[in-house]
């Protein structure tokens, strides 16, 4: 479908390339006839009998090549003006190719030249209809001025009958039907071309738009926290250059030493540039209620997002889903509010994997004085890890058209081995695997919080503090877990 940004852009270039095309065509096509001129008149001079010369005719076969001239003239003069408007140069390439008719015309009935006007005709408006970028209808003109004029020589010299002049005047007419063919072929093909480059240009520019804005929508992603008594890592993958998941992370410090970290993951429904915008609407609610209370409990924070959702967004068919945890280093569990979000799974210390599961709504599916965020506690003690994602990572399909879905996803978690930080990684190229490596269905996010064993882990190197064996092989820390939570 063309634009009217599309038609503009074609008309700008058309403009350019008939301003550079009439210069040169008035270089060498009006460079030929102005050498053929002189040599005619030269010719013409030196045969010249006195006793046979008549004067006016004479004259009115110079004002005529003078006309010519003229008009070769000016259309150069147009041709090399680079700060005029696209209508003169479209005039002076038709004008001319007129005018060039109207020249033979006269030459040869008003003043018996050589009777070959329609062959020069038909030769000039064919490379003039190949060189010039018009359209047929714009090819078209000279052809219906030649027409005219032939057509009123012919008719009123008396020397012929009806027939014999209608039928000049039909060859007059064929004469341009060679350059309007040629024009309509060429102009079709120009624009479908400039269409092709126009879209490849559109989609460069569009890409690098995308990648700009990935950079600007992944700057609302926290950096994972690698110190502390809480450990948090994560993979994004969205489906295309940007999506609608979100990761909101917050960490306060008491001034008795002790942390709360508070995580939100969000899932937008839709993919690409509308999902994140709505993204980025979310990200500054969430913003504003952290800064007012760092420890603002995990139901108050959904109770507040579906209300935004359900008021702004709901009305546009959109929502979201959204999971809020918050782990305190005093307390020896996490605090859970999940709208409609697919289960995270707590993996604890003594090898077993604890499922999380919804305690409401989708985020704008209820008005606010239905929804009930029905937040929940769940133990957590020093070395337990928290997984939380998105649909993306349970959505995916195998080549074959199976679903991954969350129990497939709870297994390849329970088989996952690695320090602590390194199964988001994992766990992402495990998905990618069971999708063939091919290109992602949804956006895809994975989120590991991990509780450090002491204190003493969280002030050690990343190589030493994030250690921790498979859910497969715990037994070496089920007696320290077990000493730690008495």
């Amino acid at each position: 479908m063309e634009t009217l940004e599309f038609r503009h852009e074609f008309v700008q270039e058309t403009y350019g390339l008939l301003r550079r095309r009439v210069r040169n065509f008035v270089v060498l096509v009006g460079g030929i006839w102005l050498l053929f001129t002189i040599t005619k008149w030269f010719l013409r001079v030196r045969d010249l009998d006195p006793e046979t010369f008549q004067a006016w005719p004479t004259v009115w076969k110079g004002v005529n090549d003078l006309l010519m001239a003229l008009a070769f003239g000016g259309a150069l003069y147009i041709g090399l003006n680079r700060g005029g408007s696209r209508r003169p140069a479209l005039i002076a390439s038709i004008g001319l190719v007129a005018v060039y008719g109207v020249h033979l015309t006269v030459a040869q009935y008003g003043l018996g030249e050589a009777a070959v006007s329609l062959f020069l005709f038909m030769a000039f408006h064919l490379l003039a209809s190949a060189h010039f970028p018009w359209t047929a209808s714009q090819s078209l003109i000279p052809v219906g001025v030649f027409v005219l004029i032939h057509a009123g020589y012919v008719f009123t010299d008396g020397e012929g009958n009806g027939v014999t002049d209608s039928l000049g005047t039909l060859m007059a007419a064929v004469a341009g039907a060679p350059g309007i063919i040629v024009c309509s072929v060429q102009h079709e093909w120009r624009e479908r071309n400039f269409g092709y480059r126009f879209i490849h240009s559109r989609y460069g520019k569009l890409r690098d738009e995308l990648a700009s804005a990935r950079r600007i929508h992944e700057a609302l992603f926290p950096s994972p926290c690698r110190e502390g008594a809480f450990k948090l890592a994560y993979q994004y993958e969205p489906m295309r250059h940007i999506g609608g998941d979100y990761l909101h992370v917050s960490t306060h410090c008491r001034q008795d030493g002790s942390e709360v970290l508070s995580v939100v993951v969000v899932d937008v429904t839709g993919h690409g540039i509308p999902a994140a915008l709505t993204v980025n609407r979310l990200h500054g609610e969430v913003e504003l209620m952290f800064a007012a209370d760092p420890e603002v409990d995990p139901g108050t924070v959904l109770k507040h997002l579906n209300r935004y959702v359900n008021l702004t967004l709901a009305k546009h068919s959109i929502y979201a889903t959204a999971l809020c945890l918050r782990f305190d280093s005093r307390e020896q569990e996490v605090v859970v509010a999940n709208g409609g979000h697919p289960p995270a799974f707590l993996l604890g210390v003594d090898g077993t994997i604890e499922e999380i599961g919804s305690t409401a709504f989708v985020l704008g599916a209820a008005r606010d004085d239905e929804f009930d965020p029905a937040s929940r506690r769940v133990r957590c003690v020093p070395g337990d890890t928290v997984i939380a994602y998105t649909d993306g990572a349970i959505e995916a399909r195998a080549p074959d058209g199976r679903m991954l879905r969350i129990q497939g996803f709870r297994s390849m978690i329970a088989g996952m081995s690695g320090n602590a930080g390194d199964r988001v990684g994992a766990l992402l190229a495990a998905v990618a695997t069971h999708r063939g490596h091919a290109p992602t269905e949804d956006d895809t996010l994975i989120v590991e919080i991990h509780r450090s064993l002491n204190r003493a882990d969280a002030r050690r190197d990343q190589t030493d503090e994030a250690a921790l064996p498979s859910t497969a092989g715990m037994g070496v820390l089920r007696e320290a877990g077990a000493r730690r939570a008495q």
